[in-house]
């Protein structure tokens, strides 16, 4: 039975100007969401034909069935598991070699990595010169490596006002770059408090580096508001970090502090186009340290080319997970139907969020609830032990 599937499956250096390179092109607001495909039902390794929403307007032929398949030469569209935040030993932080960060997440069977180091864009080789390109290496090679930077700027004194110890944090990944400043990036406007103006800054560097922006770990050391969210999701930014497992206690907010989730919510209900990512922020390999790898991940469903992935990463065509394995997300029928991997070991409960309110809750493994006319409907997959799956918010 043919479904329609919602692809879920500090430092400071000297002042450097990066040469001016366009930026991934962000999806245009409003309308259906992005997540949207056609394809097989059948699990992580039948993506048989290209999105119908490709943002790059890839179209194939129909088959004898009425599917779109490929266009000869070109690999069908699968699930990738990444990683969007990674640091290596060029980050200052981390005391692990490039050669040996890539081997863990091969070892763990990722698709993908973006090396995020502080300010700074790494090149894997020093002899080597990627400039131009969106990847480190050679993406035949193995695991894909995406070029990438956390800008990084921790002042004092941020207004909005955020921890009682003045200390706050303006982290701001950029995923695929192409150009390549030399040694550590000066971008941080450092004459004003105001939050706002840090970010705008960080957004002039990656306009100047090219990418894609994605939001870090928005509550440590709070300070995050629901209309400075919105408005950096107006100017551009296109995802948020809701699960970064270094960050576990910022995450859930307290008392005084919404949630990264409910900051989301407070967000797309504001109307913003913002999906929400889970990442490790992994700083240790070796089963010790502070940040080690592992705790979070997305799972994207895109050719295996890295051009791909940053487009379904930017259209929202990926679900957000630290445990949970998905087989999919659906649209089906103006539904929003959710599926457990049926391989997967334990008990489920969906939950469904519409508008930024928790609507129903199922336990089991496949759950559907109505899109609305207006606003959005998002779900979260919990499983016993905890452990969860983030869907992407739908529109009609």
């Amino acid at each position: 039975m043919k479904r329609a599937l919602v692809v879920l499956a500090a430092c400071a250096g000297a002042d450097v100007t990066p040469p001016v390179s366009p930026a991934t092109p962000a999806p245009e607001p409003g309308g259906a969401s992005a997540l949207v495909s056609e394809a097989i039902p059948g699990g992580r390794d039948e993506g048989d034909g290209p999105d119908r929403s490709d943002p790059a307007g890839a179209a194939g032929e129909e088959g004898a069935a009425g599917e779109l398949v490929p266009p000869a030469g070109e690999a069908p569209e699968v699930w990738l598991k990444g990683s969007t935040h990674v640091h290596g030993k060029a980050s200052g932080d981390s005391s692990e070699p490039n050669g040996s960060v890539i081997a863990w997440y091969e070892q763990h069977h990722y698709d993908f990595i973006v090396l995020t180091d502080h300010n700074r864009v790494s090149e894997l080789d020093p002899t080597s010169d990627t400039r131009g390109q969106i990847t480190v290496r050679d993406p035949h090679a193995g695991l894909i490596v995406l070029s990438g930077i956390e800008l990084t700027h921790n002042p004092v004194g941020c207004l909005p006002v955020g921890d009682p110890s003045g200390n706050c944090r303006i982290h701001v990944n950029v995923l695929g770059p192409t150009a390549r400043p030399g040694g550590r990036l000066e971008w941080a406007d450092r004459r004003s408090h105001a939050r706002i103006d840090m970010y705008r800054a960080a957004l002039n560097a990656q306009a100047a580096l090219g990418g894609l922006a994605q939001l870090n770990h928005p509550q440590w050391l709070w300070g995050m508001t629901p209309e400075l969210l919105a408005e950096l999701a107006r100017r551009g930014v296109r995802l948020v970090e809701i699960a970064n497992s270094a960050f576990s206690k910022w995450n859930a907010g307290d008392a005084d502090h919404p949630s990264t989730e409910a900051l989301w919510d407070a967000a797309l209900v504001r109307g913003a186009i913002l999906w929400g990512t889970a990442s490790d922020d992994a700083h240790d390999y070796d089963g010790h340290g502070k940040y080690p790898a592992g705790g979070g991940w997305v799972v994207v469903h895109a050719r295996r080319e890295p051009r791909a992935i940053l487009e379904a990463l930017a259209a929202g065509r990926f679900y957000a997970s630290n445990g949970v394995v998905l087989e999919s997300a659906a649209v089906d029928r103006g539904e929003l139907v959710v599926a457990v991997d049926p391989a997967q070991a334990g008990r489920y409960t969906i939950d469904f969020i519409q508008d930024g309110r928790h609507v129903e809750s199922i336990a089991g493994k496949v759950g559907r609830r109505a899109v609305p006319a207006t606003g959005y409907l998002r779900a979260v997959v919990t499983r016993d032990d905890g452990q969860r799956a983030w869907v992407q918010p739908v529109r009609r």
